[in-house]
């Protein structure tokens, strides 16, 4: 049995009884009012004259006596894995409504008054994102609390619920454009009309400079890669459609583009992950049939494993502090090779503000792209939840596109995010400018250089474990059904622990160290690949990292217990560096050609456009989902061949969609900042 195998037997065996420790009681489970309720959307617009239907959050209120509360009191304290089901959510048609409260008398009606829901912190971000709605629920607060306390009297729940409505779709609104003609829209509709506009002229430019070469030995696709010799000319052609496609596919320059070429594959199948965790993230926001099964899924080793998943977002962070370091090192070099004098201060400043400039231009300009495009009011497809999964994003959009391009959404305005997965650009932005000011301090004080670094990596090593324990954060980031459910509104561990920079710096200056290391290998052309130790320990990181991944069981699967507060502590800060500190070495043993057959199948040329794209995806992957799985009608059943088939659907359009956006916009930028270097 092979080091792998015994690996993966001794996880099975010492994870086996932990999985199986909980149990779920089904028939108290269906004692629950269940966590959607909604009408026949298409029904209630279509089947009267003027017909309206609302979107209502509910919270079911304390009885002891009731069968009911006590199981949702049993059920919902396993916060770690359940929703929590006192909130409830209703579409209901105010007709249906109507004809249902029609021969109850005054005060019975009276009586299935609860009151208004007004204290839930996470339901008022949504209430006042909708402020449009506040005439429509001083309209229709009373009738569909009535109504929908009603219903739960009549499946015999014994319980009652306030309730407030969030919003309300018509017949003549509903998936209609509010606002077609306005600014926003009309910018976005001009901004597209212009890059297409530009595309067709630099292509037809580009045609006709092919049609003009004499050289019938020339190939067409050498033409597409040869660049003009005059500058305006490449100015031109730089939205060039097909020189912009061939720019893409283009192999890596250099020995070092050859060397690192497998990152590629690592970014794409580090994406792949994120859209299935995030696309799982959407269809929780969602309605969901059955919420006992993930909710049982959640106290499995695979619970555990969708957990710890989190570690994933550690992969872009090394990737992005390595290709820095790189950079840096290049640049220095470059400018040192014929002047090796002393840098002064202006000099240093400069290439700050060069480095920065250069790095947000090429980021913003797509980002802003999509940015400008989750704002836009369009035709839609409707539905329940339309307006609960897209449009809260579209409306944050609109009021906090300002932090997301100052790349500061990671610390403001968090409970109304636009484009929530921007956090990691935000937090990826602060540790590219941090890391760059060390680099040009070791650049500086070269003697002093090794100190410095094993000072910043220490200090932010240690950091997390300090912030853990004086702000008493939980030791592992923990996306709770709930917390997933509310899209995050109000979790601080969310946003301080997980999203923050001072968290996850030590992973990106992981990659930094990674840099150096690599760059001193390849000076000194040591062949590291030949060293049999290594490549041991490198292959050895495969089972570890497997089984890293399930040292967070321990933790997420104690029910009863706090884990230590020292001892979380503790874990919270090696869990991801010690991640990001393994990254680091594979990265560096791949640049040195360890791996064999997996190096080989990491630099396929497929890989080179999906990891290309990869940026573009990330941007756009959320808004995809939010349109697929805002359109259902009626709860989905969750289950493995649903999930899979909208994280296909997710990948798939996130990727044709970064295709676009990389022609149209990211690429024509790439080339612009290349003229002007």
């Amino acid at each position: 049995m092979n080091m792998w195998s015994l690996s993966f037997v001794i996880a099975y065996c010492v994870l086996l009884p932990a999985v199986q420790c909980f149990e779920m009681n089904m028939t108290q489970y269906y004692e629950m009012p269940q966590l959607y309720d909604f009408d026949d959307y298409d029904r209630c617009l279509q089947e009267y004259g003027a017909g309206t239907y609302c979107f209502v959050r509910a919270e079911v209120q304390p009885n002891s006596s009731a069968a009911a509360w006590r199981a949702i009191q049993e059920i919902s304290k396993y916060d770690r894995h359940h929703f929590d089901h006192r909130q409830l959510y209703f579409g209901l048609c105010v007709h249906k409504c109507e004809a249902q409260l029609a021969e109850v008398d005054d005060i019975a009606r009276q009586q299935l008054q609860a009151g208004v829901l007004t204290d839930n912190a996470k339901v008022n971000v949504y209430l006042q994102l909708f402020a449009m709605e506040a005439s429509n629920r001083a309209r229709y607060n009373n009738l569909t609390n009535a109504c929908l306390n009603w219903r739960l009297q009549q499946r015999q729940f014994g319980v009652q619920a306030r309730s407030v409505v969030e919003y309300c779709d018509t017949t003549a609104t509903a998936g209609k454009v509010t606002e077609e003609d306005d600014p926003w829209n009309l910018s976005f509709y001009v901004l597209v009309f212009v890059l297409i506009l530009l595309a067709c002229l630099s292509s037809l430019i580009d045609l006709h400079l092919k049609r003009r070469r004499h050289d019938k030995m020339l190939k067409e696709r050498d033409h597409y890669k040869t660049p003009p010799r005059s500058l305006a000319t490449r100015l031109l052609l730089t939205c060039s459609i097909a020189r912009n496609w061939y720019r893409l596919n283009q192999e890596p320059n250099g020995k070092i583009g050859r060397e690192l070429r497998f990152l590629d594959c690592l970014k794409f199948f580090a994406m792949f992950l994120v859209i299935f965790a995030h696309t799982n993230w959407v269809i929780y926001e969602g309605a969901i049939s059955n919420p006992q099964d993930p909710e049982r899924m959640l106290h499995t080793a695979a619970g555990t494993l969708l957990v710890s998943g989190s570690l994933i977002t550690v992969t872009f962070f090394v990737i992005s502090g390595l290709l820095l370091t790189i950079n840096w090192l290049a640049v220095t070099r470059a400018l040192t090779e014929h002047k090796p004098e002393t840098w002064s201060l202006g000099k240093y400043a400069a290439l700050f503000v060069k480095f920065n400039v250069f790095r947000y231009i090429r980021l913003t300009v797509p980002y802003g792209f999509i940015l400008l495009m989750s704002g836009v009011y369009f035709e839609n497809a409707g539905g329940p939840l339309w307006r609960h999964i897209y449009q809260r994003e579209q409306l944050a959009c609109r009021k906090n596109w300002w932090t997301n391009l100052l790349f500061i959404n990671n610390f403001v305005g968090t409970d109304e995010r636009c484009l929530l997965q921007g956090w990691y650009l935000a937090a990826d932005t602060q540790s590219f400018a941090l890391s760059l000011l060390v680099l040009m301090l070791a650049h500086r004080f070269g003697r002093w250089s090794k100190l410095l670094y094993g000072a910043v990596f220490g200090i932010f090593m240690v950091l997390p474990a300090v912030l853990t324990y004086v702000m008493d954060y939980y030791p592992i980031f923990l996306p709770t059904p709930q917390t997933q459910k509310d899209s995050f509104i109000g979790d601080n561990q969310f946003t301080e622990f997980y999203t923050s920079f001072q968290m996850n710096f030590g992973s990106y200056f992981c990659g930094v160290l990674a840099a150096i290391a690599y760059d001193q290998l390849s000076l000194k052309q040591y062949k590291l690949r030949e060293l049999r130790s290594f490549q041991f320990f490198w292959f050895t990181l495969f089972p570890v990292g497997v089984l890293w991944l399930f040292t967070a069981h321990p933790i997420y699967q104690h029910y009863y217990a706090e884990t230590p507060r020292i001892w979380g502590a503790i874990y919270a800060t090696i869990q991801r560096n010690l991640w990001g500190f393994g990254l680091g070495i594979f990265v560096v043993g791949m640049a040195a050609k360890v791996g064999w057959i997996m190096r080989k199948f990491a630099c396929l040329p497929i890989f080179r456009i999906l990891g290309r794209l990869t940026y573009g995806a990330y941007i756009v992957h959320l808004l995809v989902a939010r349109v697929a799985l805002a359109t259902v009608r009626e709860p989905i059943y969750f289950g493995t061949g649903t999930m899979f088939a909208y994280i296909f659907y997710v990948l798939c359009a996130s990727y044709l969609s970064s295709l676009v956006l990389a022609i149209f916009v990211e690429l024509p930028v790439s080339s612009c900042l290349k003229l002007l270097r």
